[in-house]
């Protein structure tokens, strides 16, 4: 450890612990999500929401720094490892995500979880339009259909995503 860490006292580290894990629950969490989206089901369509996508966008909404660019790059390098989908694909779509986000964020500010879920819904739809369209560009073109299913049952899960970062979040403030 570095100096000035010595200099703290034990209450005082504690705190910058907990600081340090509030950094990583985010990433954990998202990463968390990604990896369940790779459990066996079998049907003919994807029909698990893209929890990745939900946790990118649901972490930069509340917590934006939190979620930096950088780090949905990363989610994205691993979504796409993971689902076995060409290199690049949610490594250029979320972090652009996380940057539509943003900027919604900084010209609108504060506002109702209607327009969270409604942005979310646009952003989802987009998402999975441009995941078609760079997949082709990859020359691994498929159906269109299944992933409007799995935009539809994103869209439907956001609620859930959101009870479950919110309660993560509270428990989070709640032990400092």
């Amino acid at each position: 450890m570095n100096a000035p860490y010595r200099l703290l006292g034990p209450a005082d580290r504690v705190r910058w612990w907990q600081a340090q894990v509030e950094r990583v629950v985010p990433a954990i969490v998202t990463l968390v999500l990604v990896a369940a989206m790779t459990v066996p089901i079998f049907a003919s369509v994807p029909i698990l929401p893209h929890l990745g996508l939900l946790g990118v966008f649901v972490w930069a909404t509340f917590q934006p720094g939190l979620m930096p660019p950088w780090l949905a790059f990363l989610i994205g390098v691993a979504c796409d490892i993971l689902f076995g989908l060409p290199l690049g694909i949610n490594a250029t779509l979320l972090p652009a995500v996380a940057l539509f986000v943003r900027l919604v964020e900084a010209r609108y500010g504060t506002h109702r979880y209607g327009f969270d879920w409604l942005l979310a819904s646009g952003v989802i739809v987009a998402f999975e339009l441009l995941q078609w369209w760079l997949l082709a560009l990859a020359g691994t073109h498929g159906p269109l259909t299944p992933l409007l299913v799995q935009a539809a049952t994103t869209i439907l899960a956001y609620p859930a995503i959101v009870l479950l970062f919110a309660s993560i979040q509270r428990r989070l403030q709640a032990a400092r």
